[in-house]
């Protein structure tokens, strides 16, 4: 029986007294002569969606895709054989928002024919045969109308017409991805807890102790062959090439299917990048959701901080094993003017070069996802372990839906290879074709795709196109367990297998995946995307013309047709201007960004030869903003030659700090440099020798970038960036790991009355030394930090970092911190939930392996918790249910 699947549920049981005391009037079949006798007093309806009827299970989820269902009279009924019984199926309420409303009719062609005529229809007549032979039907989610809460949508059956007796009924969802901006507080925290529930969730493969974990790796390995050394790398089984957008398509619906074993309500939100609805940025921007951060000042001076989650969060101190706290850049959120918007993916003329595939996964894959990776940092900013941050899956999610927009604006749904629209390469790879050299084994329409198909490759063919992972990550794709959704066997999956993603033309592709604006039909309107530009069609040779003002040209930027800017003469002139010194900066900065809309190697490229004389901070911003898609280029990036490493100067007065430091820390800490460790840790060692001489970059911003990297986590992941980085010999300026900790401690011995230069965050510097120490839990490291955590003149958020850096340093001092700030009177009621929110966070750490005797005594520890603020009480339900969870 598969995920959600239910047991055999009668009537009675749906609709109580209601049914129980209503017989069915039975009309005989033809050429009876009589009605059926009295002994059919009682029978009843069975309607089975997505069921089976030998076994009478059934799957109460539907989307806007019309799903196998059976109607027939409840086996066992005492009716005479060849007896017919009349039913009609309607709603069990009319359309209203937020409530689910569905439509019938016999067979998913007819239902087709409806929908493109303007015909769907809400109820059904149906004649049943007395002996319970099943009648199919489909139901389908009545677009727009889906469901917000489980199964709130009510199917009834009536005897003889739409307003007689109910004899049945059923209750479904209409389960749809949806816009996270319009989900409500109950299904953000659903989403939520179902995502921390998979770090409890056993793994499908046992060399992973999670579900979560085991997604990431798989995440990783496919991505990390590029980065390899020749002799054992591969390509990228799921970036810079055709299979993009599927394969992610098939590993976004692994992990909701993993999150809807945990809840069948809940499906994946996506985040529309290009809208900001509010002040604060977009939702998954926000403590009660995957989390919030500060702004920095001035871009030039952007750093990395912990982000803050709200007590209550199940997210709360999200910390993956082997890469540490999730920390992200402190950026604007509402600086989204950068990304593309769903309109210039779409012609209203339905036809040209948009209309094509290669198009679309390109210009998604350059912009808005190499760009929004950049964008959102640290773990984000490595394509590798990206899934790493929970902000992923609304993310990708979103690349997910623009594929989906795209398909029904265009009508590509098709994967009978064709149509090379449809999706090119359109074949299967074989040794020779011109199409590998931008599109390996794994990317072409025929082609299975790793991991699910295990074709690995311990000694790398020759062939580089041809090679893949040296090992298998799980297995072939899971069975649904639900009949009518892909896949019905454990699949080892195509691109093309992923197109019809909803079953249009090919049905038994349906994968139960909807989008809340888009419908199932092609020829039906989807909802206007809000907050929408598309772009013009003479916006590119007007940001070209250098006679027009500079002004007007940026303005044009924003409105360029992606379609356009990709013909070669185009990017070539692009190029012109982004290297044109005599050109105004800011038109050069948006020469740069239109490249990286469309071609991210060469915006990379360009923005290297423009580097040098990047003094405006318009194009300084946008250099650095494109050089931080260089790992996402779909080729090799031809770089200049690498200068000789040469020491950092020592500074003399200074009245600014020093924007190359923080560039070179930002470009350093997503693959955990180690020489810009060992140059931070120069910088906080002069800050401790001289700390009211003026600062190169602050100490707090030097410490987050330091605990930013996974090089002081007590088994630093296996992330190829780490492992196979430059020689830590090759450093100008040594990295050495006891060096930087010893540098740690001393900030956190140093008192924070220490007079320092304007802009010095004492406070802070010591919050994030503490977690840089987290895994360096002897004696002395641990008092420091405890020291910090009762330190009544600290802030909240300082003493909050301590008290996460002691979970996990040493349980007992951990506890025994947690019940001091507890009693203590003084505490700030906020610090206190933290403090309890930190017990949920360490119960998460562990997951299934947290032995019963510290479960029994964490339980202990929350018992004796005061818990008196709303914040308090919140952290403490969420904790216990964590210890919940752990138990199994």
């Amino acid at each position: 029986m598969g995920d959600g699947m239910r047991r055999p549920v009668t009537a009675r049981a749906w609709w109580g007294g209601l049914c129980a005391a209503v017989a069915l009037g039975v009309g005989l079949a033809a050429g009876a002569a009589a009605q059926a006798p009295a002994a059919a007093a009682g029978a009843q309806v069975e309607i089975l969606v997505h069921g089976d009827a030998q076994t009478g299970t059934h799957f109460d989820y539907v989307t806007w895709a019309p799903s196998p269902t059976l109607v027939r009279v409840r086996p066992g009924s005492a009716l005479p054989p060849g007896a017919t019984v009349t039913v009609v199926l309607t709603n069990g309420a009319a359309p209203a928002e937020g409530k689910g409303h569905v439509n019938f009719a016999l067979t998913a062609d007819d239902y087709r024919k409806a929908v493109e005529g303007g015909g769907a229809k809400d109820q059904i007549t149906l004649t049943l045969k007395a002996d319970g032979t099943p009648q199919p039907i489909v139901v389908a989610g009545d677009f727009p109308h889906f469901s917000r809460d489980d199964k709130d949508t009510a199917i009834v059956a009536h005897q003889g017409s739409a307003t007689g007796p109910v004899v049945g009924g059923a209750q479904v969802m209409v389960r749809v991805r949806r816009n996270e901006e319009t989900l409500s507080a109950e299904e953000r925290s659903r989403f939520l807890w179902a995502l921390a529930a998979l770090r409890f969730q056993k793994s499908p493969d046992p060399r992973w102790r999670d579900t979560y974990t085991f997604l990431v790796d798989m995440h990783d390995i496919g991505a990390r062959g590029f980065a390899e050394p020749a002799d054992i790398g591969y390509p990228d089984q799921e970036h810079k090439a055709a299979a993009f957008v599927a394969w992610h398509r098939a590993f976004l619906l692994e992990l909701e299917r993993a999150l809807q074993k945990v809840d069948p309500s809940v499906t994946l939100p996506y985040w529309p990048m290009y809208y900001s609805p509010g002040k604060d940025g977009a939702t998954v921007f926000h403590a009660d959701f995957t989390g919030a951060n500060t702004v920095a000042g001035d871009p030039d001076f952007m750093a990395t901080e912990l982000i803050r989650f709200d007590a209550g969060n199940p997210l709360y101190g999200w910390n993956m094993p082997g890469r540490g706290p999730l920390m992200r850049w402190r950026q604007d959120r509402n600086n989204i003017k950068l990304f593309n918007t769903p309109g210039m993916l779409l012609d209203t003329s339905k036809a040209g070069l948009k209309s094509n595939y290669s198009f679309m996964a390109g210009s998604v894959e350059a912009n808005p996802h190499n760009i929004g990776h950049g964008w959102s940092g640290v773990w984000m900013s490595n394509c590798m372990i990206s899934p790493s941050d929970p902000m992923f899956w609304p993310f990708h999610t979103y690349f997910d839906w623009l594929w989906a927009a795209w398909q029904q604006h265009y009508d590509r749904f098709r994967s009978d290879g064709a149509d090379p629209a449809q999706y090119w390469p359109n074949d299967a790879y074989a040794d020779g074709k011109p199409s590998n050299k931008t599109n390996p084994l794994g990317h072409h329409l025929r082609d299975t795709m790793w991991p699910w198909n295990e074709e690995i490759q311990p000694k790398p063919v020759e062939t580089f196109s041809a090679r893949r992972p040296p090992q298998t990550v799980g297995g072939p794709f899971a069975p649904s367990g639900v009949p009518g959704l892909w896949p019905q066997a454990p699949a080892r999956p195509t691109p093309g297998e992923l197109i019809d993603y909803a079953g249009y033309v090919t049905p038994d592709t349906d994968a139960g995946v909807g989008y809340d604006n888009l419908p199932w039909s092609p020829r039906q309107q989807s909802l206007p995307f809000q907050g929408d530009a598309p772009s013009t069609a003479t916006a590119l040779a007007a940001f070209l013309a250098k006679d027009r003002p500079a002004a007007d040209r940026v303005e044009q930027a924003a409105q360029v047709d992606l379609a356009a800017a990709s013909d070669t003469g185009a990017k070539s002139a692009l190029q012109g201007v982004a290297l044109a010194t005599a050109e105004d900066p800011e038109v050069r900065a948006a020469a740069l960004d239109i490249l990286a809309r469309v071609d991210t190697a060469t915006a990379v490229e360009t923005a290297y030869k423009v580097e040098g004389d990047a003094k405006h901070p318009t194009l300084a911003h946008a250099v650095e903003r494109v050089r931080a898609m260089e790992m996402f280029a779909n080729r090799p990036v031809d770089m200049p030659a690498e200068a000789a490493p040469q020491p950092m100067p020592v500074p003399k007065t200074m009245s600014v700090l020093d924007k190359g430091l923080y560039t070179a820390a930002r470009n350093g800490v997503p693959e955990n440099d180690p020489c810009v460790v060992g140059g931070l840790t120069v910088e906080l060692q002069r800050f401790l020798a001289k700390p009211t001489d003026a600062v190169r970059i602050f100490p707090q911003d030097a410490a987050a970038f330091v605990a930013s990297t996974n090089l002081f986590e007590a088994v630093p992941a296996a992330n190829s960036r780490h492992v196979h980085g430059r020689a830590i010999a090759s450093c100008a300026t040594p990295f050495n790991r006891a060096v930087t900790l010893d540098t740690m401690r001393r900030l956190l011995k140093a008192s924070a009355t220490t007079p320092t230069s304007v802009g010095v965050d004492w406070w802070k510097t010591k919050a994030l030394a503490a977690t840089v120490l987290s895994h360096n839990g002897d004696a002395a490291t641990i008092s420091l930090v405890k020291g910090l955590a009762a330190d009544a003149k600290a802030t909240v958020e300082s003493r909050a970092a301590a008290v996460n850096s002691l979970r996990h340093m040493n349980e007992a001092a951990f506890e025994g911190v947690v019940g001091g700030l507890d009693r203590d009177r003084t505490a700030p009621a906020e610090l206190k939930a933290q403090a309890i929110a930190a017990v949920g966070a360490y119960v998460q750490d562990h997951g299934r392996d947290l032995p019963p005797d510290q479960r029994a005594r964490l339980a202990h520890l929350l018992d004796t918790l005061s818990a008196a603020s709303p914040a308090e009480q919140a952290a403490l339900k969420t904790a216990r249910r964590m210890l919940t969870l752990a138990a199994g």
